[in-house]
């Protein structure tokens, strides 16, 4: 504005700016935390994360372990329908069909296709496990439950399954190493044994959490069975 402009300090022939109409000092953004910044992390808290990565995992390991005998029934009934093994072909997707609505009953919701959500740190924005539907002719297995050994198209319906199925268990994986890392980060919170953190303290105490886990390649999933499926499915 031109009322804004006024002489320079003591006369001088040079421009000045009205005090009336100067920004105000903005306070400089502190990018370091404070001694007092606090990230509350309580006994319940910890407890409460820790259980819903806990089912988080067990929703993985089923889905993982499923799809290692979804591969297998695949490779099964290209076989049969090379064969003309109708009553072999019935049994083997009868069999997988009622393994699979037998864990789904157990509360394997995942394997119905239903994404799982998981509060895995306090505080934190919620992990989301990938619904992976393995019924018969659900989603990823284009195979029915009814298929016939002589359909020309029942070979092609299996490949394309399992390439299906190898994506599905990939986003899987990943869920799964999600998971350990925030097992690690719990487990390592839980042991300081004391409800609250200075904020420095827990956002290194995570990095080092994280970044071991990152050098150890996923490697830490306590349950050696789990593990052995989640072999199956790396590249």
């Amino acid at each position: 504005m031109v009322s804004s402009i006024v002489p320079g300090a003591n006369g001088a022939q040079s421009l000045g700016v009205d005090a009336r109409f100067t920004r105000p000092t903005q306070p400089q953004r502190n990018e370091t935390a404070a001694q007092g910044d606090k990230v509350e992390l309580s006994s319940a808290a910890i407890s409460s994360a820790r259980e819903s990565v806990r089912v988080g995992m067990s929703q993985v390991h089923e889905a993982l372990a499923a799809g290692h005998d979804a591969q297998a029934m695949l490779v099964k009934i290209q076989a049969q329908a090379k064969a003309g093994d109708q009553a072999g072909l019935t049994d083997t997707l009868a069999a997988f069909g009622q393994r699979i609505d037998s864990a789904i009953g157990r509360g394997a919701v995942v394997l119905a296709g239903e994404d799982v959500a998981v509060q895995a740190e306090p505080g934190a924005s919620a992990v989301t496990i990938p619904g992976v539907d393995l019924r018969l002719d659900g989603g990823v297995l284009l195979v029915s439950g009814d298929a016939q050994a002589g359909d020309a198209s029942l070979g092609q319906a299996a490949q394309k399954s399992m390439e299906n199925l190898a994506d599905a268990m990939g986003r899987l994986v990943d869920s799964a190493r999600a998971l350990e890392a925030h097992q690690g980060f719990l487990g390592a919170a839980e042991a300081g044994a004391r409800g609250d953190f200075d904020a420095d303290g827990a956002r290194l105490l995570a990095l080092q959490v994280r970044q071991g886990l990152d050098a150890a390649g996923g490697m830490s999933i306590a349950n050696a069975e789990p593990q052995a499926v989640l072999s199956l499915f790396r590249v």
